[in-house]
């Protein structure tokens, strides 16, 4: 997605002084233009069409339900609310964080500051990953599970002293050799023709619980399941009723071709560049980030509108505020 906002923001700068206030003048007519075009929208608090406009605030229009009686703008309920930013940021926000952009230059390009495009990507991750919950992937056909590793992180936040490990730099690698509590195990699982997942629920290796935990309701009892023969994922035949194909077997058998893991563990590939590319995720938040990848691998190119009308919708109260990005579900281990 071209980022149109920069562009805008480096033509404004070449602006000379007294075309300011036209370039002001005209830019908020288009924006009240708009306004004026767009349809009512019913209303997000009892859903009755008995709405009329009911002036502006800010340079937003606002309604008034004849049902009622409560006023409400087109933001609503909706993940949008309270922010001053308009579709073209917040689309440009969403592109960002789907394309593994950092946050720092994400606020350069839109204009705000650190803070505030840290907080705007957190939204867009807590509404796809609550948007996973509300409708969850389940996989079936032709499954390929495995698991990967991240190295734990308390990026963004200094260390108490007496702390269990020394603090790391960016790039460090574990104190200890193998998987050992200083990663966070990542469970995977792909459709070969379908969707992905991933989520993390604890350190080191997953057992068995751990991995029935995430996959036992996302997995449908017809799908052949392929894994490394990792006794935690065999155990998924009996709890989801479907069939459960060891490729480490099949291979020592003098099998191949059809029984591999080769796509989930592209999928892995894909988490570990994005995990680079982020420059470590702070652990506590790694299940967002799960979710985002989840949606991103094999994804279309009309990701970006599909994310921004699930955080525009208001069929189910999607508002969260800054203290919600700071304390919601986050992952304890």
């Amino acid at each position: 997605m071209e980022n149109k906002i920069s562009k805008l923001i480096e033509l404004a700068k070449k602006l000379p002084e007294d075309c300011l206030d036209e370039a002001i003048e005209y830019m908020t007519g288009i924006i009240e233009m708009n306004n004026d075009y767009k349809p009512v929208p019913p209303c997000p608090h009892c859903k009755s069409d008995g709405v009329k406009r009911n002036g502006r605030k800010n340079n937003r229009q606002r309604y008034l339900c004849g049902s009622c009686g409560k006023t409400f703008g087109e933001t609503t309920n909706t993940a949008l609310s309270g922010s001053h930013c308009g579709e073209a940021v917040w689309k440009q926000v969403i592109s960002d964080t789907v394309n593994g952009i950092s946050i720092d230059k994400t606020a350069d390009s839109i204009g705000v500051s650190h803070s505030t495009a840290f907080n705007m990507r957190h939204k867009v991750l807590i509404s796809i990953e609550a948007e996973e919950r509300r409708t969850p992937t389940v996989l079936g056909g032709v499954c390929e599970l495995d698991d990967t590793y991240v190295l734990e992180s308390y990026k963004g936040k200094k260390l108490p002293g007496g702390f269990w490990r020394k603090p790391r730099k960016h790039g460090a690698k574990a104190q200890k050799r193998g998987i050992s509590n200083e990663y966070v195990g990542i469970c995977t699982g792909v459709q070969r023709d379908g969707g992905a997942f991933a989520a993390s629920v604890t350190r080191a290796t997953p057992g068995k619980e751990d991995v029935s935990s995430v996959f036992k309701s996302r997995i449908r009892s017809e799908a052949l399941i392929l894994c490394d023969g990792t006794k935690s994922y065999a155990a998924l035949g009996e709890d989801c009723g479907c069939s459960v194909k060891n490729v480490c077997e099949d291979g020592a058998k003098g099998g191949k071709g059809f029984y591999n893991i080769n796509t989930v563990n592209n999928f892995h590939g894909f988490i570990k560049d994005r995990y680079e590319q982020y420059r470590g995720v702070a652990t506590k938040f790694l299940n967002r980030y799960n979710a985002l990848f989840s949606k991103v691998f094999r994804s279309s190119n009309e990701l970006v509108d599909e994310i921004y009308n699930i955080m525009v919708s208001n069929n189910t109260p999607r508002h969260h505020t800054v203290h919600d990005v700071k304390t919601l579900n986050l992952l304890d281990i």
